[in-house]
């Protein structure tokens, strides 16, 4: 076994942390490893999350709040019976009165989805919550249909609206029955919940094709509602954090998209737009784990599909790409073209500024570069005789270029550099074998057959 398979089972339950990256038995055993948990279990996130994504943003959604105490006083001190009055009934042990109405387009909270609510609760006639998400300053979620929580609960979360505000009465039935928990939880102690919606997001499958047979997955129409299952799963990492998992997720999404037969014009039209979709989705995934050459090679694709018209979204990530790969002049082309399609987009505008600041270091470190590699050609041709370099000479010449290669392997702003015109065969030759033991990679200009340029070895 190479790696853990850090995939969360179905039979986990949601409080659990995941492991950002796998670990490998052999470190573990060995010189030991260092690894990062997962904290963002319960950060909000949207079911549209790459179609309204923060373009560029590395920071996160916070779905935390800033502690409002007055927000944590009941909103009603009386009896329950008295607020019923002013509720709707759900059933017969749950009461509800809708504070601020949500998004009904999206729909009321369905079996099998990632919920994320805020929520304060109270017991009859006092003022101070017992429990609150408010208080601890941040959201909570938990999957449906899970038996993750009260059952009370997750039947007033199913009646919501994504973004809805509610408030609901909910019989001690199916809370904490007849017995309670004392001294905390009272008997047969009925509850409010003032409750936030903040999102929800249908769970899927990454394993939903496996039942299918070989002639079912051949066929679009018997295959696409388990390509949207796997698609959302991707999503669902994603909200977690989980953005490697979310790389196979989606990457499954797209060889089963290709991988079928269409059978007519409206499928190849579905066909295209999912795709597009999916390369989109891989390319942000791509660069967040640090993977920008497969980032390129998604917008590629989005290219070719769109006969070069890709989206503002698509020449984002483009452009964030070229940049993590060094490509600075590219950079800027495609986040310009970015901008003139949004102009106010302040994530292209951060961008943009991230890309002048680092092609800043970039030629400064050039320069430096340059003017050490030049010292070393002039202090090599005042050592070169009538027939040749004498021995001294390339010595001198081998030491120095190893010493500039050096500096330009560690350089973390330089990924290419051309070397200047006027070696010898010889002294090519002794570049050549220096970057090969320096895991360096030494070219030869396809436009200019005098020009040699430095690169380093782009390991992912």
């Amino acid at each position: 076994m190479d790696e853990m398979n850090k995939l969360e089972d179905d039979s986990i339950p949601s409080s659990c942390n995941f492991l950002k990256d796998p670990l490998s038995i052999g470190d573990l055993i060995g010189p030991g490893t260092t690894f990062e948990i997962n904290t963002n279990f319960d950060e909000g996130f949207s079911n549209d999350i790459f179609e309204e994504l923060n373009l560029g943003s590395d920071e996160e959604d916070d779905a935390k709040t800033a502690l409002d105490r007055s927000a944590l006083v009941s909103p009603w001190t009386k009896s329950f019976d008295e607020l019923r009055q002013q509720m709707v009934k759900v059933n017969e042990h749950i009461y509800k009165k809708v504070t601020q109405p949500g998004f009904a387009e999206y729909g009321e909270v369905p079996l099998n989805a990632r919920v994320c609510i805020r929520y304060n609760a109270y017991w009859e006639r006092e003022g101070a919550p017992f429990d609150s998400s408010f208080l601890r300053g941040s959201s909570y979620s938990f999957y449906t249909g899970r038996h993750e929580v009260i059952e009370g609960l997750e039947e007033a979360v199913r009646t919501m609206h994504r973004g809805e505000q509610a408030q609901f009465v909910i019989s001690y039935h199916l809370l904490f029955r007849e017995i309670g928990c004392p001294p905390r939880v009272k008997s047969r102690a009925d509850a409010l919940f003032i409750i936030e919606l903040v999102s929800f997001n249908p769970v899927g499958d990454l394993d939903a094709d496996q039942n299918l047979s070989a002639e079912e997955r051949g066929r679009y129409a018997a295959v696409i509602d388990k390509i949207r299952d796997v698609h959302l799963k991707g999503l669902d990492f994603f909200g977690q954090g989980l953005h490697k998992n979310a790389c196979r997720a989606f990457e499954k999404a797209v060889n089963m998209l290709n991988s079928c037969h269409l059978a007519n014009d409206q499928e190849q039209r579905e066909q295209t737009a999912f795709l597009l979709k999916l390369y989109t989705n891989l390319a942000v995934c791509y660069n967040k784990v640090n993977l920008p050459a497969k980032a390129c090679i998604m917008c590629k694709e989005i290219r070719q599909l769109t006969e070069n018209k890709p989206s503002c979204k698509a020449l984002f990530q483009e452009g964030r790409a070229l940049l993590l790969l060094g490509e600075y002049e590219r950079a800027r082309h495609i986040l310009i073209r970015a901008q003139r399609m949004e102009p106010q987009n302040e994530d292209i505008s951060k961008e943009m500024k991230l890309l002048e600041e680092r092609y800043a270091r970039y030629k400064e470190n050039e320069r430096g570069i340059w003017t050490k590699a030049m010292g070393i050609i002039k202090l090599n041709e005042g050592g070169k005789e009538a027939d040749g370099v004498n021995d001294e000479s390339r010595s001198i010449f081998e030491q120095e270029m190893a010493e500039l290669m050096k500096s330009f392997k560690t350089n973390m702003d330089l990924n290419n550099f051309n070397l200047p015109t006027g070696l010898t065969k010889a002294e090519i030759k002794t570049v050549d074998e220096l970057a090969r033991s320096m895991e360096l990679k030494l070219t030869l200009s396809p436009l200019d057959n005098t020009t040699y340029t430095l690169s380093k070895v782009n390991k992912n």
